[in-house]
Order: C-alpha cells, then sequence, then structure tokens
C-alpha cells in the first residue's frame, strides 16, 4: 500500500523554487511600473522609442546569452548547482541596477540579471517535476509560473507605493527589492536533495533509492510506490542511455521528437507573443491611448491587474490535475482570440472617436484578455514541456524553450515601442494574427498528458514514431487501449 505522507521538504521546495521566477517577474513587470514614476523617467532623461526598447530589451538579451550554458551545467554538476550559480549572478546584477546612474550601467547591470536567471530558470521546473511527489508533481509544477505575477505583485505595489517619495529612492527601492527572492533562493536551495532522476543517470541508484523513500514513501524503504517509481525511472533512463545521438541532434532524429521540438518553439513564442508582451510591458503606454495618463491611476491600475492576475493563474494551476491539457491550451486559445481582438477593436474606436465607452471597455477587456491567458498558457508554460520532453532531452529542451521565449521577448522589447510610436492601435492586429496561429498548431499537434506519469508520457510520442513508420510501410497501427502503472494511477488520482 503507497503511503500518503508527504515529507516537509517538499513545502520547502515551493517557496525556493518559486522565488525564481519571482526574481523574473520582478525583473520584467519593474520596467512597466516605473515607466510611471517620474523620479526614474528625469534619472534617465524620460526614455522612449528604441532607447525605451533596449532598456527593455537588455534583459532578454542577457538570458539568450546564457542559452548554451545552462543544459550542459544541469547535466553535468545536477539541478540543485545550476540554481545555486544562477541565483548568485542575478544578486550581483540587482544590486548593479539599483546603484545605476546613467542608461548604459542600467542596460548592462539587466543583461546580467538576463544571464543568471536562465541558468535558475530553465532548471528550476526540471527539479520540481522530478524531484515532486507523483501525487503533487503537476500542481507543483503548474504553480511554479504562477509565481511571475507574485513577483509583480510584490514590484507593481511596492512602485505604486514609492511613487509619492520624491526621490530616487521612489524607483531604487522596488529595484533592490528584486534581490530578496535569489536570496531565498540561495539560502532554500540547501534544504532540497537532488533529483533522483539526475542521480540515477549518473550512476548514483543508491543516492537516488534513498531520496525517494526518504520523501515519497515517508521513510518506508519497502513502499509499493517508491519501488515502482525507481523501476520505472531506471528502466526508462537505462534505455535512454543506449540512444546515441545527443544534444541537439536528439530533436531532429525521429517524428516525435521534431514534434516535441515544434511544440517546444510554439510555446516559447507563445508565452510573448499572445498580446501579453504587448499589455505587460507597456502598460503605462497602453493605458495613455486610451486616455488613462495620471501616474498614480497607472499604478494602481497596474497593481490591480497584477492582483487578478496572480489569482486566475492559481485558481487554473489547480485545475491543471483535474482538466485535460490540451483542452485548457485549445479552448483557452480561442478565449484569448475572441477577447484580444475585442480590445483591439476598442482601443481602434477609442483612438478614432475619444469614446470614453470605448476606452472603458478596452480597460475592462485587458482583465478579462488576461484571464484567459493565464488559463490557457500560465500554469502549462513550464509543467507541459517538463512532461513531454524525456530525461536526456529535459534539460536542452527546457533551455530550447527559455531561449526562444527571450528571443521573441527580445524582439517585443525592442520593437513593440516603435511599433505603438508608429501605428498605434494598429500594431494590436500582429498578436490579434499571431494568436489564431498559435491557437491552431494547439489543436493539432498538443496530445493530451493528463494521467500519465513523467516516464509514462514517452508512450504517446512512442506511438507518433510507429504510426509514421507504418504508414512508411503502407500499414497502420491497431488501435490499442493503454493501461497504467501504479505511479500513474496515483498521479491521475
Amino acid at each position: 500500500m503507497s503511503s500518503e505522507k508527504v515529507n516537509h521538504s517538499e513545502e520547502l521546495e515551493r517557496p525556493s523554487q518559486l522565488s525564481v521566477t519571482e526574481l523574473l517577474a520582478s525583473e520584467n513587470s519593474l520596467l512597466n511600473g516605473l515607466q510611471s514614476v517620474n523620479a526614474w523617467k528625469e534619472t534617465f532623461h524620460r526614455p522612449s522609442g528604441a532607447i525605451l526598447g533596449f532598456m527593455s530589451a537588455s534583459y532578454p538579451l542577457g538570458a539568450i546569452l546564457s542559452t548554451p550554458f545552462s543544459a550542459p551545467i544541469s547535466d553535468k554538476f545536477g539541478r540543485r548547482w545550476t540554481i545555486l550559480i544562477g541565483s548568485i549572478i542575478m544578486v550581483g546584477g540587482v544590486i548593479m541596477q539599483a546603484a545605476a546612474n546613467t542608461i548604459g550601467v542600467f542596460i548592462g547591470a539587466r543583461i546580467i540579471v538576463g544571464f543568471g536567471i536562465t541558468l535558475a530558470l530553465t532548471t528550476g521546473p526540471i527539479l520540481i517535476s522530478e524531484l515532486a511527489h507523483p501525487r503533487h508533481r503537476v500542481v507543483f509544477t503548474a504553480l511554479y509560473n504562477t509565481s511571475w505575477y507574485l513577483g509583480a505583485l510584490c514590484v507593481a505595489w511596492i512602485t505604486y507605493g514609492s511613487a509619492r517619495m520624491g526621490s530616487n529612492w521612489a524607483w531604487r527601492l522596488p529595484t533592490a527589492i528584486q534581490a530578496m527572492p535569489a536570496i531565498l533562493q540561495i539560502i532554500f536551495i540547501f534544504f532540497l536533495p537532488e533529483s533522483p532522476r539526475w542521480l540515477i543517470y549518473k550512476d548514483r541508484g543508491d543516492e537516488a533509492l534513498n531520496i525517494l523513500i526518504k520523501y515519497h514513501g515517508g521513510g518506508d524503504p519497502d513502499d509499493d510506490l517508491v519501488a515502482a517509481e525507481y523501476r520505472e525511472i531506471t528502466e526508462t533512463l537505462h534505455a535512454e542511455k543506449a540512444i546515441k545521438a545527443a544534444g541537439m541532434k536528439l530533436f531532429i532524429t525521429s517524428p516525435a521528437n521534431r514534434q516535441r521540438l515544434l511544440i517546444l518553439c510554439t510555446l516559447a513564442v507563445a508565452g510573448q507573443w499572445s498580446g501579453n508582451g504587448l499589455v505587460s510591458y507597456y502598460l503605462a503606454k497602453i493605458l495613455g491611448t486610451i486616455g488613462i495618463k495620471g501616474q498614480r491611476t497607472q499604478t494602481l491600475i497596474n497593481g490591480l491587474l497584477t492582483t487578478t492576475n496572480w489569482c486566475t493563474a492559481v485558481f487554473a494551476a489547480f485545475m491543471t490535475g483535474k482538466v485535460g491539457r490540451r483542452k485548457m491550451f485549445v479552448l483557452g486559445g480561442i478565449a484569448m482570440f475572441s477577447t484580444f481582438s475585442a480590445l483591439t477593436i476598442c482601443v481602434a474606436v477609442f483612438n478614432e472617436t475619444a469614446s470614453p465607452a470605448a476606452g472603458r471597455a478596452a480597460l475592462g477587456l485587458i482583465f478579462i484578455y488576461y484571464t484567459t491567458y493565464n488559463i490557457c498558457l500560465n500554469p502549462l508554460f513550464y509543467l507541459y514541456p517538463a512532461e513531454i520532453l524525456p530525461f536526456r532531452m529535459r534539460a536542452m529542451g527546457m533551455s530550447i524553450l527559455v531561449s526562444t521565449n527571450k528571443i521573441a521577448l527580445f524582439f517585443n522589447q525592442l520593437v513593440n515601442p516603435v511599433g505603438l510610436d508608429n501605428i498605434g492601435w494598429k500594431y494590436y492586429l500582429v498578436f490579434v494574427v499571431w494568436i489564431a496561429i498559435e491557437t491552431t498548431i494547439f489543436y493539432f499537434f498538443f496530445p493530451e498528458t493528463l494521467g500519465h506519469s513523467l516516464e509514462g508520457v514517452g508512450a504517446i510520442f512512442n506511438e507518433i514514431d510507429e504510426k509514421t513508420a507504418m504508414e512508411a510501410k503502407g500499414a497502420h497501427l491497431p488501435k490499442v487501449e493503454q493501461g497504467t502503472t501504479g505511479v500513474e494511477f496515483i498521479e491521475r488520482n
């Protein structure tokens, strides 16, 4: 009988790993809030257009630069050390950013923060998914990305409160506070064990088994769940070791792996190009286009929007264990398309007619749109890739996800202010078209993973390869009803 005990380390796991994306949220949303703070604008000579775009884009540029290092470090030295190294780099970058007095120093600091956060960001969800109890893996991994809003929430309200300080501390204080999540990360990482899957792959099976017994079996060495889990992990990883291809070559060796690559790239771009990249990072500019220009009102709306986003994202994270991933992607994509299209129409009407009703409707639609985005993409952004990637591809796959996401973010933050300045509301149409494209890809290429263990998801993609091979020979696969292992049953229920 499998134990129902949950070790206290899982309680430590949440604040430790979630704090990484809190810092990410702080860095991303910080510039959004600072654009409404007069002291910040005076210090950096009211940046706009291409200069503002590059100040924003410097953070994802740093993240892109560190991408080649994250997977090799994670696979060679382990998940914990990679997160620790990234967190230390982030603290140094935040200190530099808070002390900046010139645009060049501010940009350089954001590049350093971006460099460090990729190391931690690509590895954090991997450690959660590989270490968490099967019963909690889905929700814990889904909650990981919701902490983006938790960090943004802190920054939004701190910026709102500090904006009236009347000195440079109005922007230096919220900037400096970004270091707190990384500091917590550095402290809590020492309370966590290493990934048992990484240990098994490194032929340290005894250590891995002891971790599973302690944290998944409540200390019982005869626990049925631990025995089934250890056997499944060991068999799967031994089979993966027999594959000679490595690195990026793995993603082009079979139809299933090419589909995995398509999923990663689609999710990465969708995470930034679904309209959220326009609304979240340039909220002050967008509010200005609908007639809301006061500093206090803009920062208040920013705080309220972030609070709503966090609540809806957490709700969606808890739903991932009950609602199919595919259903959340497809229905959420349709809802995003509908609401962002309506938002575009309202912004267009307001800009053409100055209609107060259109402006109020646009503001309301921003809140509704984010609810649909949070249901579709926020909790699934790291959960789904962690599920579909086998162990040997997991670190590299997450690096591809994060680097592609940061390239899309770099494009957004460099081009968005220029697009808004030059063509106004018409720039929204670019994102309307992309949402339609990504939703189509969700429908045709994103398989369901609900009810499968981390190792069991591979069977779904194995069928894709088998079907392709059979069709190439002019044959068809018989329809087989899959069973579930004990581990899969526990996860699903």
